[in-house]
């Protein structure tokens, strides 16, 4: 290769000049860059829902949910379709394939929608046309709580949506949302008695209401050359216009709707969203932020409009409360992994200065100060951000960044102590191994390529982690053979009497030729030993805990409850204010935040969305402090579970993992009667297991219908239709809506109700009056007609009894109650049962797993049905499975480059040969912090290995170098892992040190043990193992 080193050294100014560019710039950079609290994620799920009131969950299942899914299987880029069908509704999900690229998720949902639309004509009549709702990938990273004391929710929403036409006019913000709204109907309750005395029939009512509110269209008048809009104005526009609407009574009587109903308005019941902070009614008030923006600049924005509007704005009696303020959570997370990369910067200077001396260790420090900081320019310059995997690859990348330039220095180093001419001293050692370091730097990149192939969402969330290591190494590289030759020129001085020294005449080399010169001697012993350890680890492997990913780091989490499908929200209401109360007498819990009927956002990357429901809820927990949280969970979980016991109810801490169960199991097949029957033999299982507790199912129990016995026979003889039955039945229970009612732009549903004498409800429903919504005729037979004419009958007697309404005993055979399934549950196309539990406290979820897999599997299934493992164990082997699917690419990459090097099949071999070694330090390292072995640290074992051969080109370099110079075969072995034991020791020692502030870290902290144990044993391989195997492929003996 060209002399690099003396071409910088004759362009001293230039170097200089784009230092400080690189520098300044990184500044700018790091200060410009978006910032963000995790790497943005495109969630690739959607739902479908579909209303068809009145249908049970069987009903919808067959007539609905499988139209829809058959027609939805048939797209492509589909991952998993799951539904529940449940009374009155269907809802989809529909999970793309993880490897669909990002850009091409809306293209999906577009195709979503169209498939959705080719069925909708096969919909039973009464169902409402299916909905696609793909907005699940919106993160609302700050989220509010409105508490109001003194108002009602209509006044508080105004308030909110005074907040939030504030939020929107900011730049970066993309939508804001509120939550805990309740929508106020407009009710007509019918007295029943009134009716039957003033002779008003339902029907009528119904009508007149419908009519009035009713849209007419009257055409356009000409007048000349103006056409103009002709309408009719008679549609009611105040409350109090309805209780004025005429209606015909006895005898003609003309009657307004308030002389027989009672119109009130009153907020939609049930309830299906509440919230509630520290006690106090509230609404949620939830901050997206668009794509790629600096989440940070805007957090300080929505911070400085809400305080502006608490001061000038908000009445006395609201208040406003940060439930979830991602800005702050992404300062801290920075400022912390900035705080780890500092110290990784100054324990790596410190080891340089001592093992290299004070103006060399200052020399790699300011070499190293450049990377980062041109690195972080560059970075930016292709929209790269700044998140807690960017940073953290800073942080695993330490040592390496100083790898090329300490080959550099110290070759520099040496050739200067050995009295060779400066500027020779400067420029030869960059000759000699600027091709090797950049082949080393390359397999290094290499090693973590398939993270960046991987299509995989795990995989896309670490892919900073290649990112940043290929563009910091490689700038590592190009500033090791320019800067490094002019700082060394500029400020290295050798004493005078360390010139013409032999720098290699100490004991701790003198330490490594007497092992060197044994294992040798010893060489089958040495590798015996070498295999032994890693079969033995091997062995051990088993024993290390194993998981996915771990949890987050918060002083915040959330707990769930649920109970049994077939409840209002009143139990739950009662229940959780009862929690709220334990948690708050807590000292070490600051704030509890309530949600009743659902999750209120995602506000948060790291949780899972609830299904809604009225009989769940959820309660968002402030701590102290995360070592609080810690500290206190298992002792929650013990509460909950013993003055709860038919709830399931779960404490939660934010996990990146995506599944809303660690441990599932899902058996599929026809039959529920079945599947209950697998459920309960694998509950079995969980419960005399040690290891896992909390079992669940995502089938609820059957829940009780009050089934109408229709006789039609007798319906029909009394004029009745089913549909009058339902619609009269309907009068009594929810009410009927008839029209929506606009007051200003907000809109009212206008329902009827009947009531008793009293104003309330109908007791029993075999009493509610039941109506025709057509007069019936049957009444009329010749005798009434002879009556009539005679003058015996009265035409009111007639009008009364074709107007009349009768009991609902009467029209049918009775009420009755029938029990049937709530909720079906279908897992792509087939019907699904799945058992969910937890790891016991202290138990890695893998580890868990094992310990019942072999039972649950051992489970006799049915011809037709079949078992598979969900939860965190198919996320984690979907991810491994498409980072392994591209290993070997970097495998063959990494091979040609050395053998490019090298130019020899033995060479790439004996290093090759060393890898198996590297478990050794892993296996050890993880067994003995006790940490769990998941996805980051399988990233980091394989990266761990493009780090040996790095180590393993710097020596066999030099082999190759001294033996084509005529050095004796076995004094080239020892004397080129003596020249390159200091650069080989401190490539691992600033990498192994460079880690240490990352062990505290949840996520990173098991990839910092993995690349310390292993580099640890790595260094042992490169300096001993290598020269064996090599004495052995290449029969060289010591005489």
């Amino acid at each position: 290769m060209k002399d690099v080193g003396s071409w910088a050294l004759g362009n001293r100014k230039l170097i200089y000049f784009l230092t400080m560019v690189l520098i300044v710039g990184g500044i700018f950079a790091y200060h410009g860059m978006s910032k963000t609290e995790d790497p943005e994620i495109k969630v690739k799920v959607a739902t479908v829902v579909t209303l068809y009131p009145g249908a049970s969950a069987h009903q919808i299942e067959l007539e609905v949910t499988d139209k829809l899914e058959k027609s939805i299987r048939s797209m492509k880029g589909i991952g998993n379709i799951s539904s529940r069908s449940m009374n009155d509704v269907s809802m989809i999900t529909v999970e793309l394939a993880t490897t669909v690229p990002n850009p091409e998720v809306e293209q999906h949902w577009d195709m979503l929608r169209r498939k959705v639309n080719m069925v909708q004509s096969s919909m039973p009549e009464g169902a409402s046309p299916s909905v696609v709702m793909d907005d699940f990938g919106d993160m609302y990273g700050m989220m509010y709580a409105l508490s109001y004391e003194g108002y009602d929710n209509q006044e508080a929403v105004k308030y909110a949506e005074l907040i939030k036409k504030e939020f929107l006019k900011i730049e970066g913000v993309s939508n804001v949302s509120i939550y805990g709204k309740q929508k106020l109907n407009i009710e007509i309750e019918l007295f029943q008695d009134k009716l039957a005395n003033l002779g008003v029939h339902p029907a009528e009512v119904l009508s007149t209401l419908q009519g009035q509110n009713q849209t007419i269209y009257s055409g356009y008048y000409e007048s000349g050359e103006a056409r103009i809009r002709v309408a009719v104005n008679d549609k009611y526009r105040t409350v109090e216009d309805i209780g004025m609407l005429l209606l015909q009574g006895h005898e003609n009587d003309q009657l307004r709707l308030r002389d027989i109903a009672r119109i009130k308005e009153n907020y939609a019941s049930p309830v299906r969203n509440d919230l509630r902070y520290d006690k106090k009614q509230a609404l949620g008030i939830a901050v997206s932020a668009l794509g790629e923006s600096d989440i940070t600049k805007i957090g300080k924005q929505v911070d400085r409009v809400m305080e502006n509007l608490k001061e000038e704005r908000l009445p006395a009696g609201m208040e406003v409360h940060k439930i979830f303020f991602q800005p702050e959570r992404v300062n801290t997370a920075l400022n912390s992994f900035v705080i780890n990369l500092i110290e990784s910067v100054l324990i790596v200077v410190i080891l340089l200065i001592f093992t290299m001396g004070l103006r060399s260790g200052l020399i790699l420090g300011l070499n190293l100060l450049v990377t980062v900081l041109g690195s972080l320019m560059i970075l930016q310059f292709f929209d790269g951000t700044l998140q807690r995997v960017s940073l953290a690859s800073f942080v695993l990348a330490m040592g390496m960044l100083v790898d090329n330039a300490i080959v550099i220095l110290d070759g520099i180093q040496i050739d200067l102590q050995r009295g060779h001419e400066r500027k020779k001293a400067l420029t030869a050692i960059g000759i000699k191994t600027a091709m090797p370091l950049l082949g080393a730097t390359l397999i290094a990149i290499l090693a973590f390529l398939p993270i960046f192939l991987s299509p995989d969402t795990a995989g896309f969330y670490v892919r900073d982690l290649f990112i940043v290591l290929a563009v910091s190494l490689l700038l590592s590289w190009v500033l090791a053979l320019t800067l490094i030759p002019i700082l060394a020129d500029k400020s290295l001085k050798i004493k005078d009497d360390d010139s013409g020294k032999d720098p290699y005449d100490n004991k701790y080399y003198k330490a490594l030729r007497k092992v060197l010169n044994w294992t040798l001697s010893h060489r089958f012993i040495t590798l015996a030993t070498g295999v032994a350890l890693v079969l033995i680890s091997v062995f051990c492997f088993r024993f290390l805990p194993q998981g996915f990913f771990p949890d987050m780091d918060y002083d915040q989490l959330y707990i769930e409850y649920k109970l049994n499908e077939g409840l209002n929200s009143s139990r739950t209401k009662a229940d959780l204010s009862e929690i709220e109360d334990y948690l708050l007498a807590r000292e070490d819990v600051r704030h509890v935040t309530t949600s009743i009927g659902g999750t209120p956002a995602r506000y948060n990357l790291v949780r899972t969305i609830a299904d809604p429901s009225l009989s769940y809820g959820e309660l968002i927990v402030d701590y102290v402090s995360s070592k609080a949280l810690v500290a206190s969970i298992d002792e929650i979980q013990n509460y909950l579970n013993e003055n709860y016991p038919d709830a399931y109810i779960r404490v939660k801490r934010y996990n990146l993992m995506y599944k809303k169960f660690p441990i599932e199991v899902e058996f599929r097949g026809p039959d529920p009667e079945v599947l209950k029957h697998l459920r309960a033999q694998a509950i079995d299982v969980i419960a005399e297991s040690q290891a896992v507790y909390m079992p669940t199912s995502n089938w609820p129990q059957k829940v009780p219908v009050l089934m109408i016995d229709y006789n039609q026979a007798v319906a029909r003889g009394l004029g009745l239709s089913r549909r009058d039955i339902g619609l009269s039945v309907m009068s009594a229970t929810d009410g009927i809506p008839i029209a929506e009612f606009y007051d200003g732009i907000e809109s009212k549903a206008i329902t009827l109700k009947t009531v008793d004498k009293d104003g309330k409800p109908i007791e029993s429903l075999e009493n509610t009056p039941v109506f025709g919504l057509l007069p019936s005729l049957s009444s009329i037979d010749r005798e009434s007609i002879q009556g009539l004419l005679t003058g015996s009958v009265s035409e009111e007697e007639i009008l009364e009894s074709i107007m009349q309404t009768i009991p609902l005993s009467q029209a049918s055979s009775g009420v009755y109650i029938n029990w049937e399934e709530p909720v079906v549950i279908r897992s792509n196309g087939e019907r699904a049962m799945s058992v969910q539990c937890y790891p016991v406290p202290g138990l890695a979820v893998e580890s868990a797993r094992q310990s019942i897999a072999a039972q649950i599997e051992e489970i006799d299934l049915p011809a037709g049905y079949s078992l598979s493992w969900e939860g965190e164990y198919k996320a984690s082997q979907q991810s491994t499975k498409y980072l392994f699917k591209y290993y070997p690419l970097a495998v063959i990459l990494m091979i040609a480059i050395l053998i490019m090097l090298f130019k020899d099949y033995r060479k790439p071999l004996v290093i090759i040969l060393c890898m198996p070694l590297l478990s050794i330090g892993i296996i050890a390292g993880m067994l003995i912090s006790g940490k769990t072995f998941g996805f980051v640290a399988i990233v980091a074992a394989l990266g761990l290995v493009g780090m040996l051969i790095k180590n393993g080109i710097v020596l066999m370099d030099e082999i190759t170098l001294q033996i084509s110079e005529g050095v004796e075969p076995v004094k080239a072995l020892m004397d080129s892992s003596e020249n390159r034991f200091r650069p080989v020791m401190l490539a691992s020692l600033t990498t192994i040190l460079g880690m240490i502030p990352l062990l505290n870290d949840p996520l990173f902290g098991p990839a910092a043990v993995v690349i310390m144990g292993g580099l640890l044993v790595g260094t042992l391989i490169t300096l001993l193992f290598i020269p064996v195997l090599y004495a052995i492929f290449f029969k060289i003996k010591l005489k």
